[in-house]
């Protein structure tokens, strides 16, 4: 039986793309939620303020909250080139809205003071982000196979740089495990530089095929 599907611009079309807003906002809202406020007497000096634990939980915090965003950027402009919505391509975005919203869990186990020495908290912050990545890459493959976007030299581009992000995570796994949680935080440091580079890479291959390179 064809799965139904909803043309953009109709009020089913309009609803969906609320709904994944909607989920993307509360799950950046949840974040700060787990932050446990110091008491009187950890705002008694610097020192005091930093064992609290607080700041390892602003610091997590402010990580997810930009991880969350750019998924929602990302997501926001898969959905912007879109034609309609139809089941498969709403499953896979329910999909990864799940992964979006275990974020708030698995950044609350990575921040948490007495598990800082654990492996597995960060291990499971990891597997997170790379899972909710691969699930915005698989939303793009369905939206093409189903043919509701054609897929411009841009959109492939982005696409050709879509496992940068969980390469990373991948590797400070396998840090987490073998060294302990710090030196596989660190490694979350190479996407200030991978970033870069993948933006640099990709406006050079649009500067040769004449296109005009996209905004971030």
């Amino acid at each position: 039986m064809a799965s139904r599907s909803y043309a953009r611009g109709t009020t089913e079309f309009d609803r969906g793309l609320t709904f994944f807003d909607a989920v993307y906002a509360v799950a950046i809202t949840l974040l700060v939620v787990d932050i446990v406020p110091p008491t009187a007497d950890h705002w008694a000096s610097w020192d005091a303020l930093a064992g609290s634990g607080v700041l390892d939980q602003l610091l997590a915090f402010a990580i997810s909250f930009f991880v969350i965003a750019n998924f929602w950027k990302v997501n926001h402009r898969l959905m912007g080139e879109v034609s309609a919505l139809d089941g498969p391509l709403l499953n896979t975005n329910i999909v990864a809205m799940f992964f979006i919203v275990l974020l708030p869990f698995s950044t609350a186990s990575m921040s948490e003071a007495t598990l800082d020495a654990q492996p597995l908290p960060v291990v499971l912050y990891a597997v997170n982000i790379i899972c909710a990545s691969l699930a915005q890459h698989v939303i793009w493959v369905v939206a093409v196979h189903r043919g509701l976007t054609e897929p411009s030299r841009a959109a492939r581009r982005r696409s050709a740089f879509t496992f940068v992000v969980p390469a990373v995570f991948a590797l400070s796994i396998q840090v987490a495990l073998l060294l302990g949680p710090d030196p596989a935080r660190y490694t979350w440091l190479l996407l200030l530089l991978t970033g870069p580079v993948s933006s640099a890479i990709q406006k050079r291959m649009a500067a040769r095929d004449g296109e005009e390179p996209e905004d971030a």
